[in-house]
């Protein structure tokens, strides 16, 4: 992480409390090791020459043959962005480091050393590292047998306290690479770097042998932790075969999509030349002028307020797809006024207050209050560190999911966190253009499955236990703005047959949860007059059931020690398909525009693909739609489509704004007002 005045203070004030005492002070037992640069794979490159892992904000890297070995280095390799950040806590200690049986002995203790040059691997193994935690979780993806041992070795290394008393949640070192090695007898095996936080100083002669900051040492894991068939799997596909363009977009939105809990990233609209205008001035400043052309990949992070950049410039061997999407004439509909119909959902929710709330917002607030309250104590009683809950039956929670049920009245929030104004500016900015707008707030796990939380909260079951979620839709709607509210469906449906609505381990919805809000869009959209129009121009889709595993967005966000308890999630998904049977896409040319954060991006741009909200809209509507997508941005998402300039926008005949509910309590950014002239 780049450093800050804040966390410099907090560093000292952490060092002097674990060396206060003499006796807790100890030379490291597995050095000294002669400072050198170490380099980085032999086809990934650093290209921005003053890149600094302890102060950067920006890091651009070169990427040669594009596998999925190579790009995730690039991603994972000495990034400053996913450092692990700095205990809040001070400790102190009066004990000496334990080194008699370290990592559980999961590293074999005899080969334990500071120096690179004493592995035993040869010149091209060296140039070839592997990214620990995507390789660990790409091997459980894929089931493959030994993946569970490789991240037990994680596990163990990251678990490691010396004996000491650290603070709850925080690790002194991660094990961050590992080498595959050939042996002379035709057998592999796999030695492992593990590098130590910069705060972490129990260690007086802890080398840092290529300077970066971060001390290192290395091991060999035992041979039980690295059957064959592991080492064959990581010498196969995913070091050697070469992704095409395709396969690269979806391994980028995968990446930001799974960095966003922690760090707030989303992928940037890519120019020309990165940086572009739309960059800030300090990435600007600390690029000293340096601009790089025609990038692949900008991923922008903000994972402690501050704009960060990850840039990755793709080399020549990517396998190009070109789109088999058949060319099709400009689509012009007639010009018609805005038709909200936002009384429906008033009504309902007037319904709602009047029987649930017994006609005051008060009442309501005060019947609900002993869920809030139990919600604020697992809350308090979660590590700082993590972003995840457990609950029950192997559901998942997020903290910002939490924190948003229990937040009270979203229109009590101060100027730029209240989310009425910014929606209500919108609104009028579409009207003047002559567009539709429907809102679309995706309610969250917490709010549709209240009862998994734990034991205490069964009798939550199906009630709504976030009264102000209402009152705040009420509010738009009074304001004219038409609302979808998904949630009554969602409470109906998620008693009946089938997968749940939302992931077990992930913070957004399953297959069956984002078609059932499809099939409610969809029927909204054809009931427009200008609906007719489009219809002439209907197109084919039909759909295919396919599957996929993955670990979901939450699991590494629990405290580590309950990360272990879970596995890969196996998953359905639906993909459209056109009637030529190849891949739905959306298209930009769209006269309905689907605007939304990662609940848009999920089964769409990352894992089944072609499988998300958007197609299963168009399908039900039987025309695509124009996509314009931030993960974790629903809030602010409006400004990559106001930079379109309003040409474009006038030939849209509606805009539906989709964001999980959550982002309206406390987002982490202000809701911005409108960028437009």
């Amino acid at each position: 992480m780049p450093k800050f005045k804040g966390r410099r203070i907090r560093h000292l004030v952490y060092l002097f409390g674990l060396l206060g005492c003499s006796a807790g002070d100890a030379k490291f037992p597995w050095g000294p090791a002669a400072r050198a640069p170490l380099g980085e794979r032999a086809d990934v490159h650093t290209v921005n020459g003053d890149y600094q892992r302890t102060r950067s904000h920006v890091w651009v890297r070169k990427v040669d043959r594009p596998t999925r070995a190579a790009l995730d280095y690039a991603a994972y390799h000495a990034n400053f962005m996913i450092a692990d950040p700095e205990p809040e806590v001070p400790i102190s200690s009066d004990r000496r480091p334990d080194t008699t049986q370290p990592f559980a002995g999961k590293l074999e203790r005899n080969s334990l050393t500071s120096d690179f040059a004493k592995l035993p691997l040869s010149e091209d193994e060296r140039a070839h590292a592997l990214a620990f935690a995507p390789l660990s979780e790409f091997l459980q993806a894929h089931r493959v047998q030994g993946a569970e041992q490789l991240a037990e070795v994680g596990a163990a290394v990251h678990d490691e306290k010396w004996g000491l008393n650290l603070p709850a949640g925080s690790s002194g070192q991660t094990l961050t690479e590992v080498y595959l090695h050939q042996l002379g007898s035709g057998a592999q095996e796999l030695w492992a770097k593990v590098e130590f936080q910069p705060w972490f100083s129990a260690f007086s002669t802890s080398p840092d042998q290529d300077g970066d900051g971060y001390p290192e040492v290395y091991g060999r894991l035992p041979m039980s932790a690295t059957p064959t068939t592991l080492l064959s799997a990581i010498g196969a596909d995913y070091s050697n075969a070469v992704l095409s363009a395709a396969e690269i977009k979806g391994w980028a939105n995968q990446l930001s999509s799974y960095w966003y809990p922690s760090f707030n990233t989303d992928l940037m609209t890519v120019s020309s030349a990165f940086p572009d205008e739309q960059t800030e001035a300090d990435i600007k400043a600390e690029l000293k002028g340096k601009t790089f052309p025609n990038p692949t990949i900008v991923l922008r992070g903000k994972p402690q307020g501050k704009p960060t950049y990850n840039v990755f410039l793709i080399g020549s061997e990517v396998a190009a797809t070109e789109s088999t999407k058949p060319a099709a004439a400009e689509l012009h509909l007639a010009k018609t006024k805005p038709s909200p119909t936002p009384e429906v959902v008033a009504r309902a929710l007037e319904a709602e207050l009047k029987g649930a709330g017994g006609g005051s917002w008060s009442k309501w607030a005060a019947q609900t209050a002993p869920f809030r309250e139990a919600v604020k104590r697992h809350l308090k009683a979660m590590p700082p560190s993590a972003k995840a809950m457990a609950g029950k039956d192997g559901f998942l929670f997020y903290k910002n999911g939490l924190e948003y049920v229990a937040g009270g009245d979203l229109e009590a929030q101060p100027k730029g966190k209240n989310p009425l104004p910014i929606i209500l500016e919108f609104k009028k900015e579409l009207d003047r253009q002559g567009v539709d707008f429907l809102f679309v707030p995706v309610p969250t796990k917490e709010e549709v499955y209240p009862e998994e939380l734990g034991p205490e909260f069964k009798t939550y079951a199906g009630q709504i236990v976030n009264p102000f979620f209402r009152k705040f839709l009420l509010s738009l709607t009074r304001e004219g703005i038409e609302v979808v509210d998904l949630l009554p469906s969602f409470l109906a449906a998620k008693a009946g047959a089938g997968e749940p609505l939302f992931q077990h381990q992930d913070t957004h919805w399953s297959d069956r949860g984002l078609r059932l809000a499809a099939d409610q869009l969809a029927t909204r959209v054809k009931g427009y007059g200008w609906y007719g129009g489009l219809a002439k121009h209907a197109q084919t889709f039909g759909q295919r059931q396919t599957s996929f595993v993955r670990f979901g967005d939450l699991q590494s966000r629990l405290p580590e020690a309950e990360q272990k308890k879970y596995s890969p999630e196996s998953l359905i998904a639906h993909q459209v398909l056109r009637a030529d049977k190849q891949p739905y896409d959306d298209d930009p040319d769209s006269p309905i525009v689907l605007l939304g954060d990662s609940f848009t991006g999920v089964y769409e741009l990352t894992d089944a693909e072609h499988a998300g909200v958007s197609a299963h809209i168009a399908r039900g509507i039987s025309y695509p739609l124009d996509l314009v997508m931030s993960y974790g941005g629903g809030p602010n998402v409006r400004q990559k489509l106001l930079r379109r300039g309003e040409a474009s926008l006038r030939t849209k005949k509606l805009v539906v704004w989709m964001m999980t509910a959550r982002d309206l309590y406390n987002y982490w950014e202000n809701w911005e007002p409108l960028k437009t002239r």
